[in-house]
């Protein structure tokens, strides 16, 4: 039957030679008489005990669990483990005394044999502590894999939610700005096309991808405000000011498409109350403010949007996306990954 025990026999094997070793060390003092041919063949003979009492115990997990998992039956289990742990430690070790009197006529301490009793029972102890401990540990550490990869996989998808829902708004808005420009100004129109092929080819070129450099996404930030400040003119201004090691840092891609969608969503932007986003860093943060004139009603809004890149940057991240309101400004505090 295949050994599916998290810990490999070669590193108990081990284990118990170290341990053999020591015993045998510790059987040559309290009987320093003996000749060599016993000390030998009783380490032997106790070093193939551990190894056929960790086998067994290991059998025994594999036959239990079946009939007593140990996540519905742990104290069931465990004694009975413990118990036949002992049993059959306690068989092989009279055995062994017994053979040692016989064969060599060993003259072991009187007490001994009682004692040997109670060292049975805390080898069967110690033996099962660290069958189940590793099992435990192990699957602790399953669980938490499992665990980070369902919340990467929550996270993605709310984040995809989120992309697509932006896209086709944004895209809506794109295309009756381009309808209008083909007739006023075809080459501005042919520009605008330019543009807005370069926007959805790094969308489409970054959508599986966990994170780019600040840069990358700075340069497709280039070519969605030529498109925003084609369709709204002097009503929004845009202000960068970010460092060339913070280009070098990674974002989720199209996080900053989103920021700003997200301001123009909830803000009046016009020629005489313009609406001002800027992009500037702080700390290993990238800070994207902008001034508030809220809407009264906003389309479109599922008030997710930011929640969902939330969850996306804290799997991504120990250090999360802060956000706050305050002195007329709205900011979003984005960690440089």
């Amino acid at each position: 039957m295949k050994n599916t025990y998290p810990i490999t026999r070669g590193k108990m094997y081990l284990t118990f030679f170290i341990a053999n070793l020591f015993l045998t060390i510790f059987r040559y003092l309290i009987v320093p008489g003996e000749s060599a041919a016993f000390h030998v063949v009783v380490s032997i003979a106790s070093l193939f005990g551990f190894l056929g009492l960790w086998e067994f115990i290991l059998f025994l997990g594999r036959s239990l669990e079946h009939r007593l998992p140990i996540a519905i039956h742990p104290n069931k289990r465990i004694i009975i483990q413990v118990l036949a742990t002992y049993i059959l430690a306690a068989t092989y070790g009279e055995l062994l005394f017994s053979l040692s009197i016989r064969v060599f006529d060993v003259k072991f301490p009187p007490s001994l044999q009682e004692i040997g009793y109670l060292l049975y029972f805390l080898l069967s102890i110690v033996l099962n502590l660290i069958y189940f401990g590793t099992i435990y540990f192990f699957n602790w550490k399953r669980d938490l894999v499992n665990l980070a990869n369902v919340q990467r996989e929550q996270a993605i998808v709310k984040y995809d939610v989120l992309r697509n829902q932006l896209n086709p708004h944004f895209l809506f808005n794109a295309l009756t700005s381009l309808n209008s420009l083909i007739f006023d100004n075809q080459q501005l129109a042919s520009d605008f096309l330019q543009q807005l092929s370069k926007v959805y080819r790094y969308v489409l070129q970054n959508k599986d991808k966990e994170t780019v450099s600040v840069s990358a996404e700075l340069d497709f930030i280039g070519n969605y405000t030529s498109l925003l400040k084609t369709r709204f003119s002097d009503s929004i201004v845009f202000k960068f000011n970010l460092s060339e090691d913070a280009k070098e840092k990674e974002i989720v891609p199209v996080t900053l498409q989103i920021l700003i969608e997200n301001a123009i969503k909830h803000n009046i932007a016009s020629a005489a109350q313009p609406l001002t986003i800027s992009i500037t860093e702080c700390d290993l943060f990238l800070i994207v403010q902008n001034n508030l004139n809220k809407k009264t009603q906003v389309e479109a809004s599922n008030k997710q949007g930011l929640g969902n890149l939330k969850s996306l940057y804290a799997y991504l991240t120990d250090r999360p996306v802060e956000i706050s309101e305050g002195n007329n400004m709205y900011t979003v505090k984005i960690p440089l990954i």
